[in-house]
């Protein structure tokens, strides 16, 4: 056995099912696509997978049951050249066109709103916005999603589409436009007509389902809970931070704004502990110690208590973020002007550094999405900068297992204006908390390459999967009548699991590159590699293959690759020695056969060939194995015969010592020399003949050419495997 050890050479690979998306249309059509020329297939983007044709409705049905498909088959078709698939989200509202549900819709009887951005719900406003819940509205988008599911459900060049129809933007929700609530009942609708309809492609919800416009939180009286949500930030790293929390009545300015806690502070807030950020990024919470009283009639004059009922940070699988979990205990129902606040206070200064967001958590929505199979979209990572980058890496746990997690920044000329981007740390930051498949390029994307080229390479190194071959080892020479015996340890480097099956497979090859053997570990599914951010965990597999019906002896290349269950390479590697076809060079093997025999001296004696030889073989192949030697002259077996003595039922070399007469030959003409070891008592049988190193497909060895030159006098050519 051979063990050779891999190294990963920091390639930025495109594999199926994971990398970057191309905003071809980012709702405008002019976005961002248009700047491109037909022939710019964005070839020096590395990690590109997905074009993003992200459109309104009206675009692709103008008039009912007219279709204009060649919005989305156009660059389809053009970006196919570079194995490009296609993702979709299609809209029903949008904050720049009046309407982006189709004007006929309306005409049809649907309901719905003109809002104008900002403003919400107006009589004069320039945009349309359906009512999401409308009977009519419903029916359409219905009979619309049927006839795109026609067209693309299951095509192997679409890779998912997007619940998009609601909210403006398809975003999910409707802060930007008429600002109406709606309730779960509503979107679940809307995901229910994308599972009737497309039962192949997967199936992305949206992040902002759960914090859409919606009534406030309701309190109740007694135990209520609240979460709020912070990303680690890099001035944070080896400090520590006072969290204090309170309830607060909207409208009211200042401290006397703030209802009077148990536990109170001096600042009408609450004392709740320390939370300490150590120079890795690992986080620890020392709760102070106080607790809720057991009954809210125990709160006095207090008009509430509250505690941090956890601090949820998952070092391994979230890094990046944590949240905040408190628990309110109330002596009455609060209206919902009444909202609860938390504050990150330097330990040391006494100075406010970071005051989260509440975040409307809604575990029956996520749940739906989750056990329905849908993945997670997150839309506008860095919108806001530092600690409020993004609020859902927690939501995406309860997909990345089993679905696709896909995140896009803010428009990057937008976010960097505002100073919120930076270098893209919080984008890579999000990458990895959501465990994310998929980035979208929300930018033109020569000029966010130019801009960013060092993030993108960082990126592309921890997107989606990233399959690292630790160790191997395998025979480095097996009997043509043994097996071929591998053992391989295998990790997954990337933040997410690939979801299609990849088996790792060896391929033989010959000395010309065609392809010999290929063996398919089909008992280790790479699909069920554990992802652990810091320290991937190394799984070890080991087989034994039995050797192709055809193969014949001799030297071969070992190359390893990744892909399905029967060995055809899909994905690619960190590793050198690509052979064009996501192979991957290991090292070498060669398959022995039963013997291996060489001349010593050959010898030209009137007609007569004088011949000594040294037969060796690998292990005894029993007491009745003979030498034959065959003459072939003109097609035909001139002579056979082979001396009887020599035995080889035991390991090692033999020499024999024959003579073989020639035929006549005439000037130019020749005959062959063929010799090899067979067993009288299996004529007939398909091992009647023993296997050698190097023979042809009669198991007989090729010595050499007796040629008759000019004066009819013979030489002897021996051929090159039988030389000395």
């Amino acid at each position: 056995m051979k063990t050779v050890r891999f190294k990963d050479n920091a390639a930025e690979l495109a594999n199926p099912g994971m990398g970057w998306a191309l905003h071809y249309y980012d709702n405008v059509p002019k976005n961002y696509g248009s700047r491109l020329q037909p022939s710019d297939l964005l070839e020096d983007w590395p990690g590109l997978s997905f074009l993003y044709l992200r459109i309104p409705w009206s675009y692709i049905e103008p008039e009912e049951n007219q279709f204009n498909w060649s919005v989305l088959d156009t660059p389809m078709e053009r970006f196919r050249a570079r194995g490009l698939q296609a993702c979709f989200r299609l809209t029903c509202s949008e904050s720049w066109c009046e309407y982006a549900t189709p004007k006929w819709v309306k005409e049809s009887g649907a309901k719905g709103y003109r809002f104008r951005p900002g403003a919400g719900i107006v009589k004069d406003g320039p945009y349309w916005e359906p009512d999401f819940d409308d009977p009519v509205f419903l029916d359409k988008l219905d009979g619309f999603l049927a006839a795109v599911a026609a067209r693309y459900d299951g095509r192997p060049d679409v890779a998912f589409i997007e619940v998009g129809s609601f909210g403006v933007w398809g975003e999910g929700h409707t802060w930007s436009s008429t600002r109406k609530a709606y309730p779960d009942s509503t979107i679940k609708r809307h995901i229910d007509l994308y599972l009737k309809h497309f039962k192949k492609t997967p199936i992305l919800g949206m992040d902002d389902f759960v914090s859409r416009p919606r009534p406030p939180s309701v309190w109740k009286d007694g135990v209520n809970e609240r979460g709020f949500d912070a990303v680690i930030v890099p001035r944070w790293l080896g400090r520590e931070f006072v969290l204090r929390a309170g309830l607060w009545q909207r409208g009211r300015k200042g401290p006397e704004g703030r209802l009077v806690p148990l536990h109170d502070a001096g600042d009408r807030t609450v004392r709740l502990g320390t939370l300490a950020v150590g120079r890795d990024g690992r986080t620890r919470f020392v709760p102070a110690r106080i607790g809720l009283p057991k009954s809210a009639s125990d709160l006095g004059r207090a008009e509430f208590a509250v505690v941090c009922s956890g601090v949820r940070h998952d070092f391994e699988l979230q890094p990046h973020s944590f949240k905040v979990r408190l628990r309110y205990l109330l002596p009455h129902a609060y209206p919902p002007q009444v909202r609860p606040f938390l504050h990150l206070v330097d330990s040391r200064t006494g100075n406010e550094v970071f005051v989260p967001r509440e975040e409307q958590e809604d575990a029956e929505l996520t749940r739906y999405m989750a056990e329905n199979g849908l993945g997670l979209r997150d839309d506008s990572i860095l919108v806001q900068g530092g600690a409020a980058a993004y609020f859902h890496g927690t939501m995406a746990q309860a997909f990345w297992r089993r679905a696709m997690v896909a995140v896009e920044s803010e428009h990057y000329g937008s976010s960097a204006a505002r100073g919120h981007w930076g270098d893209g740390s919080g984008f890579f930051d999000a990458i990895e908390d959501y465990h994310a498949s998929y980035a979208s390029i929300h930018w033109w994307p020569h000029e966010f390459l130019a801009k960013n080229r060092e993030l993108v390479r960082r990126i592309n190194l921890r997107i989606g999967y990233r399959f690292q071959l630790q160790e191997m080892s395998w025979s480095t020479s097996i009997p043509l009548t043994g097996r071929f015996s591998v053992a391989w340890s295998w990790r997954n480097a990337g933040v997410a699991p690939p979801y299609s099956d990849y088996y790792p497979t060896v391929t033989l090859k010959d000395a010309a590159g065609g392809i010999a053997a290929v063996f398919v570990d089909d008992a280790a599914n790479l699909r069920d590699l554990a992802v652990a951010l810091h320290s991937p965990p190394t799984h070890t597999f080991s087989r034994r293959f039995d050797l192709p019906v055809n193969l014949t002896a001799g030297e071969y290349t070992v190359f390893v690759s990744v892909g399905d269950r029967i060995g055809r390479p899909i994905a690619a590697l960190p590793l050198d020695g690509d052979d064009g076809a996501r192979r991957y060079r290991a090292g070498a093997c060669v398959v022995r056969g039963d013997y291996a025999v060489r001349i010593v001296r050959a010898a030209i004696a009137g007609s007569e060939l004088r011949l000594d030889t040294v037969w060796t073989v690998h292990r005894g192949l029993g007491k009745g194995v003979r030498v034959f030697f065959h003459v072939n002259h003109r097609g035909k077996l001139a002579w056979a015969g082979g001396p009887k003595g020599p035995r080889f039922d035991r390991a090692g070399p033999t020499k024999v010592s024959t003579t073989v007469p020639l035929p006549r030959l005439k000037p130019g003409e020749s005959c062959t020399l063929r010799a090899g070891l067979w067993r009288p008592d299996r004529i007939g049988r398909n091992d009647e003949r023993c296997l050698p190193d190097a023979g042809e497909s009669d198991r007989r060895v090729l010595l050499g050419r007796i040629v008759a030159g000019p004066e009819g006098t013979l030489t002897f050519h021996p051929a090159a495997q039988s030389r000395p």
